[in-house]
């Protein structure tokens, strides 16, 4: 079983995403990867440290958004979580405030099980071709726990708002 952290949106609150991450490491033990889905990627490359005290192995990978001006991240990106490949991205060049089937056909055309993106603030866990995750945003007090197990990915959302 792997387990990773995703947020989004948390919009240059770094000291409300470290909270986030503090009341989310009391029901989740170790976690093995730690995914930010844009508007708000410096927040997370400043919590870097702060991460690795506790998961010091953890990949952390972050994408992008449209409000991500000077940061020289990749727009969209592929991860591997244990048995599972999950397209990375913000979500706004795949129009996620209209529909989702661009997103999901992306993910599907580049063999991913999941696809993980923001944007829109509002979460969401849907199965389509690949299972659609956004943890919502973070400066709203919400992210997602993915879990890989043999293969099979499923996903909550938390809410700390």
């Amino acid at each position: 079983m792997t387990r990773a952290i995703v947020l989004s949106d948390s919009h240059g609150d770094d000291s409300g995403l470290r909270w986030l991450l503090e009341q989310c490491w009391r029901y989740v033990g170790p976690v093995d990867a730690y995914f930010h889905c844009g508007d708000g990627a410096r927040d997370f490359q400043r919590l870097e440290r702060f991460i690795r005290a506790r998961d010091e192995h953890a990949l952390l990978l972050g994408v992008k958004g449209n409000c991500d001006y000077f940061d020289d991240l990749p727009e969209t990106r592929v991860a591997a979580l244990g048995g599972v490949r999950l397209l990375l991205t913000h979500g706004h060049r795949f129009q996620v405030k209209r529909t989702y089937a661009a997103l999901d056909m992306e993910a599907a055309q580049n063999s991913c099980q999941g696809a993980l993106f923001g944007h829109t603030h509002l979460p969401l866990v849907e199965q389509r071709r690949t299972l659609l995750i956004n943890p919502g945003s973070a400066a709203d007090g919400h992210l997602a726990v993915l879990t890989e197990t043999e293969g099979r990915l499923t996903a909550e959302i938390m809410d700390f708002a």
